[in-house]
């Protein structure tokens, strides 16, 4: 980011509220609120000091909670008191202890880069932390799964989409990750920044830690296990979550049926098993090889799309397609990838290592594996030059966005569904990704949807 740029962009900076929350901590508060008020380098903010219920409130304090009601609670009191003051652009949620010894910038190069990009939602200055990767950046903007609670800068557009912190959470462990988790979710970014850095005295209102640990560990995994399942851990702090194969399939071809079967069976080790949706727009009779070649697939469940009444073939498949990501969206949860996947292909045997160390962007609307003919030029695909749809990755927000959408995307914009897909997603300000080289093949032959030859990519890596 240019100097220029940076300068044209604090030439009117965010609006932020500074939200202070106290609970027996009055010298460190007011040290605190002194500081942020009288040297913190920041043309447009306002210090809240929220005093939670405290035996001897802080001399700072602009506002007093009559009771303790827990860090989140408090500082939930604190969001709710600034935002009806006024429309804040974000708000800096912090701890009464943090120390400010690297500087009197922190907050002007937190909005900077927060309000750099769209994408992200939240930001924090590197500080110590028992989360190690707290305490180092890498870069301006590092993507991480979540943010420590201590100091994170969340953008006003953030809590009206997702809502605040979970309440439930009272001691507050557990937000970072609920929260972190709820941001990826939403398509959005937790941005830590080498920027800014600040420390955490950690722990000043605290008299017995280790009681205080037990109480917040036990009402973090009860909060967090009703609300995810008991492998809470593993469902919202997997980067990239499960990845299930929606496999879209007709019985027209059954020798091509059986290649893809074959080569399906050596990559499906990595992932789960996949939701068969096979469509008889073209062929209502099934054979018993054809079922045994999906009986083969070990799918977690099967279902049988119709040809829809009163439509051609061709434009039934389209509502096979709607019909799938319908049925996949049930199968799935949170935090989930889907791979929709044509059962005329072939697959790498780099296809497993490639799929799993894919750099998926907060802003992706899909990623394909698959490149027709000479690929499109760009890992980055223009959303009118986008045609191929053998073998795609979707997070799971845009596939929901396609399917509530589904009626307005089919009057206005033309089929087939890779059409529909691609310019819906770039119309929502999602971008498309491909692979630099094809890691599905498409099996030559007369293309089942348009009768046409296939495009067989000439960029595929065996």
């Amino acid at each position: 980011m240019s100097e220029e740029t940076r300068t044209g962009e604090m030439a009117a900076p965010p609006k932020v509220a500074v939200i202070v929350l106290n609970f027996n901590t009055a010298a460190l508060t007011d040290a605190l609120a002194a500081y942020l008020r009288r040297d913190l380098r920041y043309p447009n903010k306002k210090v809240y000091v929220i005093d939670n219920g405290s035996d001897a409130p802080p001399a700072s304090a602009t506002h007093a909670l009559p009771d303790n009601l827990g860090f989140t609670r408090g500082m939930h009191e604190g969001y709710l008191i600034a935002s009806a003051e006024d429309a804040y652009d974000a708000y800096w949620f912090l701890n009464s202890d943090v120390g400010f010894e690297y500087g009197d910038d922190v907050l002007s190069h937190l909005c900077e880069v927060l309000f750099s990009s769209d994408a992200y939602a939240q930001i924090a200055p590197q500080h110590n932390s028992p989360h190690k990767f707290m305490e180092q950046a890498a870069c301006e903007a590092q993507l991480v799964p979540y943010l420590e609670a201590t100091a994170p800068l969340v953008k006003a557009a953030t809590i009206e989409l997702l809502g605040f912190w979970d309440l439930r959470l009272t001691y507050g462990w557990g937000v970072d990750y609920d929260y972190g988790y709820r941001v990826r979710e939403a398509g959005l970014a937790n941005v830590l920044t080498n920027r800014a850095r600040i420390t955490h005295k950690e722990h000043a209102s605290i008299t017995d830690f280790p009681d205080y640990v037990n109480r917040a560990s036990a009402e973090m995994n009860a909060a967090l296990a009703e609300k995810y399942g008991a492998d809470w851990w593993e469902r919202i702090m997997s980067p990239a979550g499960r990845i299930v194969p929606l496999i879209l399939s007709c019985d027209r071809n059954a020798g091509l049926m059986e290649q893809f079967v074959a080569s399906f069976r050596t990559v499906s080790a990595g992932l789960e098993p996949p939701v068969v949706v096979i469509d008889t727009s073209h062929t209502p009779k099934l054979s018993a090889k054809y079922l045994s070649l999906v009986a083969a697939l070990a799918p977690a469940s099967v279902y049988v799309h119709a040809r829809e009444e009163g439509l051609s073939a061709y434009d039934s498949v389209q509502e096979a397609v709607n019909f799938a990501f319908r049925r996949v969206l049930e199968e799935t949860r949170e935090g989930d990838r889907v791979l929709f996947i044509e059962d005329d292909i072939i697959f790498s045997k780099r296809f497993n290592e490639k799929l799993r160390t894919l750099s998926i962007k907060p802003d992706t609307g899909l990623f394909t594996l698959y490149l027709p003919g000479n690929e499109y030029g760009s890992t980055v695909i223009d959303p009118h030059k986008f045609y191929g749809t053998q073998c795609v990755l979707f997070p799971r927000r845009p596939l929901q966005e396609i399917v509530a959408n589904w009626d307005e995307i089919k009057r206005r914009i033309p089929p087939g569904y890779d059409i529909r897909w691609s310019r819906f997603l770039g119309e929502r300000g999602y971008k498309l990704y491909g692979t630099e080289h094809s890691y599905v093949q498409h099996l030559q032959t007369v293309s089942r949807l348009h009768g046409e030859a296939s495009h067989v990519s000439h960029k595929f890596r065996d």
